[in-house]
């Protein structure tokens, strides 16, 4: 997963390496949060997923930070920030990976 830090910065900052994606009700993905430092509040949780049986909890195995933070517009012309999640196809990704992290080889 891509990392886009909003307003001020506005770049590419890094990437999330997903361990797995757990299907919830609300009282277990609250447990998953809980336990796992989900960083909401049951209230701010509660609210997010009001009138929905089951929700998703994406849980990170770890983080990487950037070498160079990426201005997104650099590589895609018409970037416009998502305003919750965008898909890359394969090929973008590895030219956001060579962007962010220039002195490792390519996967």
């Amino acid at each position: 997963m891509v990392l886009y830090s909003s307003a001020p910065v506005q770049k590419l900052v890094g990437v999330a390496f997903i361990d797995r994606i757990e299907e919830r009700n609300f009282d277990g993905l609250w447990a998953l949060a809980s336990d796992n430092g989900g960083g909401v509040t049951r209230d701010e949780l509660k609210a997010y997923v009001k009138g929905k049986r089951t929700a998703f909890g994406v849980m990170i195995d770890r983080v990487k930070i950037a070498e160079i933070q990426t201005d997104p517009g650099d590589l895609f012309p018409d970037f416009t920030p998502p305003q919750s999640f965008l898909y890359l196809d394969p090929i973008d990704f590895q030219r956001v990976m060579r962007a962010m992290f220039p002195s490792e080889p390519p996967a």
